[in-house]
């Protein structure tokens, strides 16, 4: 029953050998994971030059500059190492591959954003050139961080004029304030002049009337004044002839008198005549003329009503309006997001060891068919049954010891947080066993053959696995593959212990479906092992295909 492990004790060599090839696994996990565990924690190191070229230019009669600008933030920024160059120097670090991406900011960027408002508008043109030659990752990397500058710019711009139309806008909001203020001020005044028109027609009102009463008074006075010296003269006159002769030449000089106060009077009366007419045509005018101003002092004041109105429901708009630098800032990055994960990764590593892990595994499997005889003649066994037997518990205590070093470096090496550790263990176990019993039984079939059949199939699983990218970009042949080959199933389910969620391919179907492999491939391994008990010639076809020639 333990055939082989007698053989293997009386070979220290061998012994020293398939110990080594124990720690295959554990050797390529730690130096392939080691490299890749947390780049994302170094990316301060991968350098990008930035060539400012911005002459800067101004908007709303201040200076902008956005090269400038940009360049004082990414002085604080430390998510790559930035250099700040000329072209020149720029372009002989990229094609040495001492930066992996150059960024260059156009002489005209802050003029071209001066004018996004202008008839000729256009767009600010930002030149990222990368060297994938070099690094295609690194590349992206920097293409990214190029992105990240042009995003920075947008914002940066988008920032800038909505603080100057919210500034616009707070100046139209003061300047209606002003007009409303003023209108009212204006409709006050008018009301005054209406009510002071008012009174003024009323007082020309009572002018007219007043002077129309005193010119006939007037007139009745003057001609009963009239009357009266005609009186005297005629009395005068009637005297004259009665009086004695001395006082005629008195008499006569008093009648020549009367007779002119006669003439004076009449003409007091032609003048009263007149002035009557005159007086009451002017007050009348007048009063016309300031009933037709109130009306259209009237028609203002509605004018200025409605003008009030109107500037009353422009500011009405700005009601609840906070216009300040926090709104600009907030209208020109309005989106908050928030990033939830429904499992917890600590770097990149973590994410990448599965893959790593089922590959390293795998590879030390065919290490061990490489290096141990899996098709030892069968005259080292008494029978089919014990062959069998022997090198089923070989494969199980190698799959063991490799599995157990490999999870010793991970689990205490690494510190590789595992929220399920035994169930992780047993699919390390079950794949390392699936893997071997294969192996094992292509080699015991078909010798090295076999063993290049195992590489194929290692290739085949490395591209359908989903290890790295999503299996939806991998190409129709590999998404076929993917359900179908085992390390999907090892891989997936190592990611669901470690990060405790559950896949598609869920974990109670990888055990399902490793196990199956393992009692099929020891079965086909019965199998063969009997055919070679039975058949001579067949057991040396197989070894003849095993044999190595020098």
């Amino acid at each position: 029953m333990l055939d082989d492990f007698k053989h293997i004790l009386k070979k220290p060599i061998l012994l020293i050998s398939l110990l080594a090839i124990a720690t295959i696994p554990a050797i390529y996990t730690t130096i392939f994971l080691g490299s890749m565990w947390d780049p994302y924690d170094s990316m301060d190191q991968l350098s990008i030059d930035v060539v400012n070229e911005d002459t800067g230019a101004e908007l709303e009669g201040e200076e902008i500059a956005l090269g400038e600008d940009l360049v004082r933030e990414l002085e604080d920024n430390d998510e790559f190492n930035w250099r700040f160059t000329s072209a020149d120097e720029a372009a002989r670090d990229l094609g040495r591959g001492e930066v992996y991406a150059v960024v260059k900011i156009p002489e005209n960027a802050s003029e071209t954003a001066s004018g996004l408002l202008g008839s000729d508008a256009g767009n600010i043109d930002i030149e990222i050139q990368t060297n994938p030659g070099y690094n295609f990752l690194g590349s992206v990397m920097g293409a990214n961080a190029g992105n990240a500058i042009k995003d920075e710019l947008s914002l940066s711009i988008t920032k800038l004029y909505t603080e100057t139309l919210i500034g616009n806008l707070d100046d139209i909001r003061a300047n209606n304030e002003e007009l409303h203020d003023a209108l009212t001020e204006m409709q006050s005044g008018v009301q005054e002049l209406i009510e002071g028109n008012g009174e003024l027609v009323t007082g020309l009102e009572q002018m007219d009337t007043g002077m129309n009463q005193s010119a006939d008074e007037l007139s009745r006075g003057n001609a009963q004044v009239t009357d009266g010296l005609y009186e005297m003269d005629e009395n005068l006159r009637n005297a004259q002839n009665q009086a004695p002769p001395q006082m005629d030449g008195q008499l006569a000089a008093f009648s020549r008198g009367v007779g002119e106060l006669i003439t004076a009077n009449e003409a007091v009366q032609d003048g009263i005549d007149q002035m009557g007419p005159g007086v009451t045509d002017a007050a009348g005018e007048l009063a016309e003329g300031s009933r037709q101003m109130n009306d259209g002092l009237t028609e203002l004041e509605d004018a200025l009503a409605e003008m009030t109105a109107e500037v009353e429901d422009g500011l009405a708009e700005f009601d609840g309006l906070e216009l300040s630098d926090d709104n600009a800032d907030f209208i020109a990055d309005p989106i908050a997001v928030t990033e939830t994960e429904v499992t917890e990764i600590e770097n990149y590593g973590q994410t990448f060891a599965p893959f790593i892990v089922a590959v390293s595994l795998f590879l030390g499997c065919i290490a061990f068919s490489v290096l141990y005889p899996v098709n030892r003649s069968k005259t080292n066994y008494r029978n089919a049954w014990v062959m069998t037997v022997s090198k089923t518990l070989l494969l199980i205590t190698h799959s063991l010891i490799s599995t157990g070093i490999l999870f010793a470096v991970l689990k205490f090496g690494f510190d590789l947080a595992i929220a399920e550790p035994g169930q992780f263990y047993l699919i390390t176990l079950l794949w390392t066993l699936a893997a071997l019993s294969v192996i094992t039984v292509l080699v015991s079939l078909a010798g090295n053959v076999g063993k290049f059949i195992a590489i194929i199939l290692l290739i085949l699983q490395l591209s359908s696995s989903a290890g790295t990218f999503p299996i939806q970009t991998a190409g129709s042949m590999y998404q076929s593959l993917h359900p179908v080959l085992p390390m999907s199933y090892a891989v997936t389910a190592m990611r669901e212990v470690i990060f405790d969620f559950e896949a598609v391919l869920s974990t109670q179907s990888t055990f399902l479906y490793l196990a199956v492999i393992i009692t099929v491939s020891i079965l086909l391994f019965a199998v063969i092992n009997l055919l070679k008990f039975r058949f001579q010639k067949f057991e040396d076809i197989s070894r003849e295909m095993t044999r190595v020639e020098y």
